[in-house]
């Protein structure tokens, strides 16, 4: 038996994962299961989401996982859902004896296309999308503080979301990776064909690399003058998610409850 997660944030290449794993595997890989029963079970609704970014992994978390894992077929599973990653997988897989047969992918993008995704789509323009996709700064879990992004308008939140996405990336793998078997990717170079040869090797994945086409792009192109607007932002942040990370472990941070 075999499982595939990922730990991203969201507008990252998640959906074109799923087609990628579903071609190289050769199974049907699961994006988000979006059924109305699904919610509750195979889905973590906004109930769950919010109690574990503000009062951790408590025993209501645990028994979504519980009721989670009971779905999941025996043999090779793999699921590309992004918000899995914002509700416990991590701490769930390992509790519920998954850890050996399971893989976590930690997907990156560039952050100026993953800012800008957001801001085309007006992503965090509702408090109701950033509860059940993404997250909010008022969580009382959360490793960045995202008062240092309000002066930055409608970006500040996105960005706050890009960084603390990286450094959760970050706080999983300093304290879980021991315990899980972990791979990078990068979408900026999965999309290519050498790239994403180079990720099914990591993955251990023997036979020729398929590519499947682009999956759930913007509809709406950005102008250049908000990607230049972003990307002047971005080089002027310096900022360091395994440092930050690991600072936050030592002081003595968890989703634990």
């Amino acid at each position: 038996m075999t499982n595939y997660f990922v730990i991203t944030a969201g507008r990252t290449g998640s959906a074109w994962l799923a087609d990628f794993l579903s071609a190289n595997l050769k199974i049907e890989a699961i994006h988000e299961p979006l059924g109305i029963d699904d919610f509750g079970t195979r889905m973590p609704d906004i109930r769950t989401m919010r109690t574990y970014n503000n009062h951790g992994n408590t025993r209501f978390v645990q028994e979504f996982w519980e009721r989670k894992f009971q779905t999941i077929p025996d043999g090779t599973y793999a699921e590309t859902n992004h918000t899995l990653c914002k509700c416990g997988l991590v701490e769930n897989v390992i509790s519920n004896g998954r850890a050996d047969f399971t893989t976590l992918i930690i997907l990156k993008r560039n952050i100026v296309k993953q800012c800008v995704s957001y801001l085309v789509r007006n992503d965090f323009g509702n408090i109701t999308l950033a509860w059940q996709w993404y997250l909010h700064p008022s969580y009382s879990r959360k490793i960045i503080n995202a008062d240092a992004f309000s002066q930055f308008g409608p970006l500040g939140m996105p960005l706050w979301y890009c960084y603390e996405m990286a450094t959760r990336q970050e706080y999983y793998r300093q304290k879980y990776a021991d315990q899980i078997r972990m791979v990078d990717v990068s979408l900026d170079e999965a999309v290519h064909e050498e790239g994403a040869k180079a990720f099914l090797t990591d993955l251990g994945i023997d036979g020729a690399c398929v590519m499947p086409p682009k999956k759930n792009a913007n509809k709406a192109q950005p102008s250049q003058e908000l990607v230049q607007q972003v990307t002047t932002i971005v080089e002027k942040i310096t900022f360091d998610p395994a440092k930050v990370a690991g600072d936050a472990i030592k002081a003595g941070f968890t989703f634990e409850p």
